[in-house]
């Protein structure tokens, strides 16, 4: 098993994308919606992977704070004060960060009367700098959607654009536009808002930031309207290859930095110019559809009172949480055909008859109601989840990504894997600091272990000493190996030549990683001052939630696809 995660984790590096973290930033727009006179409402639900693990919430202007100890798996609510929404167009604190001692997932959820709009927060790490900015004229996209030529208010409209300075120090900002690029320096974990005007092309800034496309007011019907708001992925995030889940009354908006092409399932084919602010039609009713552009891209779906960005091939994920915060929620998943029937719901396969096969693709999609938050995950492949809440008046999007690697135990969040401990620490400085990093000093138990550590060190190109966890016992002299706060006995040893000395002169043990030397084991006195090799065991996300909420696979069916929402 640790073979196959070891090689697991290396062929993984640089190519998973997930949602968890440990610092995050965020902001809430404006949120007019239909009922501009009932107070705003705006949450972060925030889900932790281990069990104690302290989360801390704070308004950059220093003038609001939240801290507790989350249990794992069970989504915690927490209320920001009123005031918190970004409604000026120059530059303020009213910035949230979010930061977990150890991995959470953070969803924001912004609410005015029934105007809901609910957001993924991305950690830090996957945020950017350099983002080509959609070209959504309002207007135009108003009336394509409704199908005749309607008054929009001055206020309404345009789109707003929110940059979130994402690091702890002034960051350049500098807004790619017609006739003549702006600039703008924004002070740590500062946010600024500003009017489009259909002239923006792209945010580039010298260290990263979030960038959020916002409206306050989006129509849907009945003169009512709806916030939306779409947190834009770097450009480094792009693809040319999209399963587009099928929605009733959508058009298609495609994002690119060049001329494109784009094919694929019903949608208007042809060549787009480099950032284009066309809508391209969409057949209706429709199933789900597979969509190829020429060149990497960022596509969206656009409705009456949403945008939706769609999760590329490249993105898809092993396992999401799928948050629901409304009754009567539906869940596309898209899975390959030749899989479909091996996605569960937490502990219990997705019971279904009625995936329906995407055109000119590999994939599947189905339509599953949901009453509760699930996790859905797969144990050998890679699949999307889009939630959608309120049918009456959509909003939702892409699920929670937990891990990019599938797994056939579970939803895998932390795999197993070594690291070095670059610190030189003593023996017992170096076995605390393992555990407190939810691991152990690291001793091989039998020979592959030993063959799989040293491959591992070959990789590394260490070339010094490194505490293992093995110790001498100060009652016996007997060795044994320390796993956490478990005592086992030797059952495998792989001494060099004249060890282990005497006592007087080594009571815990190292290794030298050098494969000439054998990676042999030397005992040493327990207070040199060496690095260290830690062990993490694979931990698998369980969501904690009362056993009402589970998976039922009598009563969690998909729904036939050709039925969009």
């Amino acid at each position: 098993m640790l073979t196959i995660l070891l090689i697991t984790a290396m062929l993984g590096q640089g190519q998973s994308w997930d949602s968890l973290g440990l610092d995050f930033v965020t902001a809430f727009p404006e949120n007019i919606a239909f009922y501009y006179p009932v107070n705003p409402v705006n949450t972060l639900k925030i889900t932790a992977v281990y069990a104690d693990t302290t989360v801390t919430v704070s308004i950059s202007d220093s003038t609001w704070s939240y801290e507790d100890t989350l249990p794992a798996g069970k989504p915690v609510i927490v209320t920001l004060p009123q005031g918190i929404e970004k409604y000026n167009f120059v530059q303020t604190l009213q910035t949230v960060k979010i930061e977990g001692t150890d991995p959470i997932v953070v969803q924001s959820v912004s609410q005015r009367g029934d105007s809901v709009q609910t957001n993924v927060v991305q950690p830090l790490k996957n945020l950017g700098t350099f983002y080509s900015m959609p070209r959504l004229n309002y207007t135009n996209m108003i009336n394509t959607l409704f199908g005749s030529e309607r008054n929009v208010s001055k206020r309404c409209s345009s789109f707003r654009l929110v940059i979130i300075n994402g690091v702890d120090m002034g960051n350049l900002i500098t807004i790619v536009k017609k006739p003549k690029n702006i600039i703008f320096s924004l002070d740590p974990y500062a946010v600024l808002q500003l009017q489009t005007d259909g002239t923006e092309f792209a945010v580039h800034s010298d260290y990263k930031v979030a960038v959020m496309l916002t409206h306050p007011c989006v129509e849907f019907s009945l003169c009512r309207c709806n916030m939306v708001v779409n947190q834009l992925y770097p450009d480094t995030q792009w693809d040319s290859r999209f399963a587009a889940p099928g929605l009733l009354n959508v058009r298609l908006h495609l994002t690119s930095s060049t001329d494109i092409v784009a094919s694929g399932g019903n949608i208007q084919s042809g060549t787009f110019e480099a950032h284009s602010s066309k809508l391209l039609s969409l057949p209706s009713p429709i199933g789900s559809q597979f969509i190829n552009t020429s060149d990497p891209a960022s596509l969206r779906l656009v409705g009456l009172g949403f945008i939706i960005e769609l999760i590329p091939l490249s993105r898809f994920s092993a396992c999401y949480l799928v948050p629901v915060n409304s009754t009567g929620a539906m869940v596309i998943v898209i899975a390959e055909t030749e899989y479909r029937d091996s996605v569960y719901i937490d502990d219990g396969l997705l019971s279904s008859t009625t995936w329906s096969t995407i055109r000119n693709s590999e994939y599947s999609s189905v339509l599953v109601p949901l009453d509760a938050t699930h996790v859905i995950w797969h144990p050998s492949t890679k699949i999307a989840v889009y939630v959608f809440e309120d049918t009456t008046n959509i909003y939702g999007g892409p699920a929670i990504s937990l891990s990019a690697n599938p797994d056939p135990a579970g939803c895998l969040v932390v795999p197993s894997k070594l690291n070095i401990v670059s610190t030189p620490q003593t023996w017992p400085e170096s076995h605390q600091y393992c555990m407190l990093k939810r691991g152990e000093l690291f001793s091989p138990g039998n020979e592959t272990e030993q063959m799989e550590m040293a491959d591992f060190l070959n990789s590394e190109g260490l070339n010094e000493r490194l505490w293992i966890g093995l110790r001498r016992s100060l009652l016996t002299l007997e060795w044994y190996r320390q796993k956490g706060k478990e005592v086992h006995n030797m059952a495998h040893t792989w001494w060099g030549t004249g060890e282990p000395r005497v006592a007087a002169d080594g009571m815990c043990a190292s290794l030298f990683p050098n494969p000439l030397m054998g990676f042999h084991w030397k005992s040493m006195p327990c207070c040199a001052q060496l690095k260290s090799i830690c062990f993490t065991n694979a931990h698998y996300f369980t969501l904690d939630l009362p056993s009402n909420n589970k998976a039922n696979n009598s009563n969690i069916n998909g729904k036939e696809n050709g039925n969009p929402l």
